[in-house]
């Protein structure tokens, strides 16, 4: 008798979402994110992202575990002796704040955390480039709890890590690549001084060069999408779903967290059918074309597209005619008041954003324009030229929330309540107390005198 076919399983990994503003925070939290990663104004692999005061950060915590969803700290930069006393003050503040891990690089921060703060959970970020079993165990042995791996592993060398260790794993599944090993980029640092390990990537890979009389993005990566690989992903030991994005919006973030948790909760033989589905929803998130990245295999021929600018956003056309304050291209997408486009110049510098205010089809003005011939408000006058490059960067029904209402909701979080623990001993004439609420402790004693008990003694 044949054995049946064993099904599918359900997939019961992690999702990780990034959030860098507290309205990328309630977008992930909405669109059904496990677990969320955020930075401090400090430390932050993301200088450039809003990030995250301490006040704010234990107020996430609490909104976070109220939800029964867990928050992470990054503190993944290079440190520098000078700024010691402050990453101390960072550490105390975060085991305070009773985030559920710290995702670290520098060895300088390891020892500080696991010396005197050892109730912070570590996991090693990806700037740490572990990718090898090697480098799992020597983190084993560390004290860390996790690991996120370096995005150049194949699904085979993931399963082949997994199975010599009961480590925790974290994968990368989605998001902005790196052309570089990862944490070994020094492409930033060298040009300009601002090192990508530093948090201050000024993204050099994504601008056109010349190699043999031919100008292309030859080191601009495609983005990873690897939604597609979830259950294998889960298969080679992968426990945790992480989605690159603390430079993005929060409608990236409502859109791909969706996208994902969505294929997550699917039943097995419903699949195919969601995935066709989700597909739709990633491309709002305005990303680069989507790459399987190593995932798929150690020479991914699909990895960087010369072709193709390196900026984010949908592409819709070039500017074919410029009027006064109105702006004529050739739309590949429909258009909404509220919308969102960017003007990339032909000359490979940084492109001008803006919001649609107004639509005209022909002379006449609209609230909406079909894909084809498209005229909209221009706020910059002359700065453009015919021939830029236009690029939908976000839509007018994009997840929002003013930083008011953001902080109005975190106003709402109720102190956390922790058991307290509590002992009392008296010993030579003192007594000793020593009380205990999660990482939290004191201890303290006090001089006090004695007597006989001249009525009913508690004790001989």
């Amino acid at each position: 008798m044949k054995n049946k076919k064993q099904s599918p399983q359900r997939i019961n990994a992690e999702l990780l979402a990034p959030a860098g503003s507290l309205e990328a925070f309630f977008a992930a939290m909405e669109a059904g994110a496990d677990a969320v990663y955020c930075g401090l104004q400090a430390f932050s692999a993301r200088a450039k992202a809003k990030n995250f005061s301490m006040q704010d950060l234990a107020a996430m915590t609490g909104y976070a575990h109220e939800r029964e969803r867990k928050l992470f700290v990054t503190m993944n930069t290079l440190v520098k002796e000078s700024e010691l006393p402050l990453l101390i003050d960072n550490l105390a503040a975060v085991e305070e704040a009773g985030v559920d891990a710290l995702i670290i690089q520098d060895m300088g921060v390891w020892r500080l955390a696991k010396k005197y703060f050892p109730n912070l959970p570590l996991h090693s970020s990806t700037q740490m480039t572990v990718h090898n079993s090697a480098g799992v165990k020597q983190l084993e042995q560390m004290g860390f709890e996790r690991a996120v791996l370096a995005r150049e592993l194949t699904l085979p060398e993931i399963s082949y890590i997994r199975s010599q260790t009961q480590m925790e794993l974290e994968h990368f599944v989605h998001g902005a690549l790196c052309f570089c090993f990862s944490g070994q980029c020094y492409f930033s640092s060298y040009l300009g001084g601002k090192s990508g390990n530093r948090g201050r990537c000024t993204q050099p890979c994504r601008r056109r060069y010349n190699y043999r009389g031919k100008n292309g993005y030859f080191f601009s990566p495609n983005d990873l999408s690897a939604i597609e690989l979830l259950p294998a992903l889960q298969d080679a030991g992968v426990s945790s779903f992480k989605i690159e994005g603390r430079m993005k919006s929060a409608e990236y973030v409502t859109n791909v967290v969706s996208a994902y948790r969505q294929m997550m909760d699917a039943p097995p033989q419903q699949r195919h059918e969601v995935l066709q589905k989700v597909r739709s929803l990633l491309k709002q998130s305005f990303g680069r074309t989507p790459t399987k990245g190593f995932l798929a295999g150690s020479q991914p021929a699909d990895l960087a597209t010369p072709a193709l600018r390196g900026s984010t956003g949908r592409y819709l056309g070039e500017v074919t005619r410029m009027d006064g304050k109105k702006l004529h291209f050739k739309s590949r997408d429909e258009l909404l008041i509220g919308d969102r486009i960017r003007i990339q110049p032909r000359n490979d510098k940084v492109g001008t954003a803006f919001t649609l205010k107004q639509l005209w089809h022909g002379s006449r003005p609209v609230k909406k324009l079909a894909q084809g011939s498209a005229c909209v408000s221009n706020p910059f006058g002359n700065k453009f030229n015919i021939g830029d490059a236009v690029f939908k960067v976000s839509s007018q029904q994009a997840f929002s929330m003013s930083d008011a209402a953001c902080r109005r909701k975190l106003g709402q979080v109720k102190p956390a309540k922790g058991d307290l623990a509590l002992s009392v001993a008296l010993d030579d004439q003192q007594l000793h107390l020593h009380a205990s609420v999660g990482p939290v402790e004191l201890r303290v004693s006090y001089d006090v005198e004695t007597y006989p008990a001249d009525d009913k003694p508690l004790s001989k």
